[in-house]
């Protein structure tokens, strides 16, 4: 049987690529797709070309007031239809038209009876303005908790998840604290026991423009930048974050990723000796690629996570 799947995309002055994208969500292969937009306020042609697709019954799309990119993509999950699998896209990216089957085959693969939450995680090509290949990308996703609360490395414009994750999400409100809702969304799934699968083919070009969200590319210098500018704006930031996570889902946690969560909350707030000692506990470490934990570590070490 055919499965449906809503793609849910939010939108934002993105008419410079937007209608690229939606072509290749409506070409699709093997599956059925609704395609419902929330927009987030645009001020050029975005609109325009929205309602071109949604009177030729190809999209539906709704405008609220600028949330901005995590809560405008967490409105959705709230706001989106009975579907079998859900999928999250940005207005600027190309997908191959077997991305959304394929994801779907991975997790069937891995839940047939479609009990336990579940959350597919993609590769991508990354490429420039005119979708020529560039260097860097995404070649793997945490896929436990412990590393989760370290890092959620799961890019959103990959991700697919099944029905009993997206009503998870929707038990409870969207939290105070919240970096961007790809983040949120895998530290959700992987809190409660739920599964998060990796697949290393490319199946999307994630094009770099300049005025991207949130590009894939994240050198060391980076991170200690962004360390450096987050501590002088948002005060713990990542702890409150999971502060939120164990507030909200803590009763649905195995009682194993409540202690580990309990541990790095309490460690994190702790003495300069609890700090270092968090930051290189081998039970967290990103063994995958370590460059991962220098965030977490500068983080502890600047008394900012």
């Amino acid at each position: 049987m055919v499965k449906q799947v809503t793609v849910l995309m939010s939108t934002y002055n993105g008419d410079l690529y937007l209608k690229q994208q939606i072509e290749s969500i409506l070409g699709q292969q093997g599956v059925h797709v609704q395609l419902l937009v929330r927009d987030d306020g645009s001020t050029d042609q975005t609109l325009s070309i929205l309602d071109k697709y949604q009177s030729d019954a190809q999209l539906h799309y709704y405008t609220g007031p600028n949330l901005q990119t995590a809560r405008s993509f967490m409105q959705l999950i709230f706001d989106s239809p009975e579907s079998d699998y859900y999928a999250f896209s940005d207005q600027d990216d190309v997908w191959s038209e077997s991305k959304l089957n394929r994801a779907i085959s991975f997790l069937e693969e891995n839940t047939p009876d479609h009990m336990i939450p579940m959350l597919y995680a993609g590769n991508f090509k990354m490429t420039d303005r005119n979708l020529n290949p560039i260097s860097g990308g995404q070649h793997f996703t945490t896929q436990t908790f412990a590393n989760a609360i370290i890092y959620s490395c799961c890019t959103g414009c990959t991700m697919v998840m099944n029905k009993k994750l997206r009503d998870i999400l929707r038990t409870h409100p969207i939290p105070n604290h919240l970096l961007m809702h790809d983040d949120w969304i895998h530290k959700v799934c992987l809190a409660v026991g739920g599964k998060v699968i990796f697949d290393s083919k490319p199946m999307m070009f994630y094009r770099q423009h300049g005025n991207n969200v949130d590009g894939g590319i994240h050198t060391i210098n980076d991170k200690i930048r962004k360390v450096w500018k987050e501590k002088h704006q948002h005060s713990r930031i990542m702890s409150s974050q999971l502060n939120d996570l164990l507030k909200l889902y803590g009763e649905q946690m195995p009682k194993k990723n409540r202690e580990l969560l309990q541990h790095a909350l309490e460690f994190g707030k702790g003495s300069l000796v609890q700090r270092m000692r968090l930051a290189f506990d081998p039970t967290y470490e990103i063994r995958e690629n370590r460059n991962l934990n220098h965030e977490f570590r500068i983080s502890l070490l600047m008394n900012y996570w």
